[in-house]
């Protein structure tokens, strides 16, 4: 039997994932493959490279706040994102990982991005961890895309927020899923930033709700009434994450026992 964790993306609501990972290490759930888009790749990278999950807690409470990342106008975004970018090569370093390829990970991880010169997925399976990090959370229009290897690559969730269909094609038996993608809102739209949201919100959802049915059991944290990039909203994910996972304990430990 083999158990794969799929993490999709969702902005600030994708921390989450690091309290459905916390209650995962509290009872011992083993886990043979991670799978992830936007912030479930970043969380899920960090957790293959080895990194304790409390760690990775309070490295995003100390990430720079909206008022310290610096704008991109000009650039391809409104956000640069190299602040970012930067101090998760400090953490990355800190933990002896800075020069981390994907192969050596030690849970077997892959992460999705979106080519935008071909359009089309693209699976980071191999290559230096890092990179591939910052590729998958490329929101488009909000963070600069990624130059790598003649593609420009930008946030995978555009294509596959939910890379159920990756996990089961590598072989996995049982996948455990986490959807953290906004349901649409009949709400007015106040801002650029507003439409912007919106407009991927969109493509999120669509393409997550595709892919549910392929996962054996389905965690969704009550996140949805967050705004992807309220920042002061980080702590309540992160627990809303944990009281999700807590629920459904009896479900996932009777999966991984099959």
């Amino acid at each position: 039997m083999s158990f794969g964790l799929v993490l999709g993306g969702g902005s600030v609501r994708g921390l989450a994932h690091i309290g459905v990972i916390k209650v995962l290490k509290r009872y011992d759930i083993p886990i043979d493959l991670i799978v992830g888009t936007s912030m479930g790749g970043a969380i899920g990278g960090l957790v293959s490279a080895g990194i304790e999950i409390e760690e990775i807690e309070q490295f995003v409470l100390g990430l720079p706040t909206i008022q310290n990342v610096e704008f991109g106008y000009g650039s391809r975004s409104i956000l640069g994102g190299n602040k970012i970018y930067t101090s998760l090569l400090q953490f990355l370093e800190e933990k002896g990982l800075s020069q981390l390829q994907i192969e050596n990970t030690k849970i077997p991880f892959k992460t999705v991005a979106v080519d935008l010169i071909s359009g089309e997925e693209v699976i980071f399976d191999h290559g230096d961890l890092g990179i591939a990090l910052r590729a998958t959370t490329a929101v488009p229009g909000v963070f600069a895309p990624v130059d790598y290897d003649g593609s420009l690559m930008v946030d995978g969730g555009l294509l596959n927020n939910l890379p159920i269909d990756i996990a089961k094609a590598a072989g996995i038996q049982h996948v455990l899923a986490v959807n953290v993608a906004r349901e649409h809102q009949l709400k007015e739209l106040d801002s650029m930033l507003d439409v912007l949201q919106r407009s991927i919100n969109v493509l999120l959802y669509d393409n997550t709700r595709r892919r549910l049915p392929l996962a054996d059991i389905i965690l969704k944290p009550e996140v949805g009434q967050y705004n992807g990039f309220d920042l002061k909203k980080i702590q309540a994910c992160i627990k809303a994450g944990e009281k999700e996972a807590e629920m459904k304990i009896n479900n996932i430990v009777a999966l991984t026992e099959m």
